[in-house]
């Protein structure tokens, strides 16, 4: 029984940081989304905000924005699309990077 107690306290110190991980890579993931938002009025660079969600043992950050042209915007000049895809590995890394953490490693590898 203590075996599965040990797996049970690992996996949610897993689940825990990969949590906080989420958390950081969204926060960075809004703010490279805002850098390369075109700016007319600064309505739709104020706009974006993000959220990480829980549900079960799955874990969801998201960025986005209430501003209805957003998404037009995005179509004409890349801003949301273009941080996903210059950023991804760095957003991975940093969930990672909190896990390794979690569990006894320096994060760094």
């Amino acid at each position: 029984m203590a075996d599965f107690d040990h797996f049970d306290s690992e996996l949610d110190k897993v689940l825990k940081a990969a949590e906080r991980g989420m958390t950081k890579a969204v926060i960075k993931f809004q703010g490279d989304t805002q850098l390369l938002t075109h700016v007319d009025t600064g309505t739709l660079r104020r706009s974006w905000t993000h959220k990480v969600e829980k549900n079960g043992d799955n874990i969801i950050g998201a960025v986005g924005s209430n501003v209805e042209y957003a998404p037009y915007e995005d179509a004409l000049h890349p801003n949301i699309s273009q941080a996903l895809e210059d950023n991804i590995d760095n957003y991975i890394d940093t969930i990672s990077r909190e896990i390794k953490k979690a569990l006894g490693g320096d994060g760094n590898g």
